[in-house]
């Protein structure tokens, strides 16, 4: 058993379940897609130049300089052909979809853990509509409480693009590192 930490129930029950996600047809569709997009070295190229350049626009804006008007606009047209590149766009597509797959996974068991039964499919869908609506998320897929950072199945908070701010002294609740808070004091 790899992980000593499940019983050997779970890790039979994991296993299955890990068996079966593998190969259903969702998974199997994008693990096809995804390999046609690192097959071809154009689309993996473009693909690269745009996470370079947004990365660098990200530094550059972290230290204090914001991105000119021309680099936001080269940045666009870059991501722009990414989007129009039917490799890339299946690759962007596929690996939203088994992520997605895979938080809804999480969600179930988290809130398992958290509410000591499995939840409805109701419960699990409601959960994720609220994240998805939420800036500030857990790594585990559950909520973070108002302005402690805590989560509350024990994971991390992670802030979105959006900052929350706590109205009463207008400070910023994301423990996120390196996070940039723009909350009016």
């Amino acid at each position: 058993m790899a992980n000593t930490t499940l019983t050997p129930e779970l890790a039979k029950l994991v296993g299955e379940l890990a068996g079966v996600f593998a190969q259903s047809q969702p998974v199997v569709a994008a693990k096809a897609r995804i390999n046609l997009f690192y097959q071809n070295p154009q689309a993996t190229d473009l693909f690269r130049s745009v996470q370079q350049y947004g990365e660098t626009l990200r530094n550059k804006h972290m230290e204090g300089m914001p991105p000119t008007e021309e680099e936001i606009a080269k940045f666009d047209s870059m991501r722009q052909a990414v989007v129009d590149n039917p490799l890339c766009n299946g690759f962007l597509e596929s690996r939203q979809l088994i992520d997605d797959m895979l938080m809804t996974v999480n969600q179930y068991l988290c809130m398992a853990v958290e509410t000591g039964s499995a939840p409805t499919d109701e419960q699990v869908a409601e959960a994720l509509e609220k994240a998805a609506t939420q800036s500030v998320s857990c790594s585990c897929g559950g909520n973070c409480h108002g302005g402690d950072g805590e989560c509350s199945c024990g994971g991390e908070c992670h802030c979105g693009d959006d900052c929350k701010c706590r109205e009463e002294d207008g400070e910023c609740h994301c423990n996120e590192p390196g996070h940039e808070c723009h909350c009016k004091k």
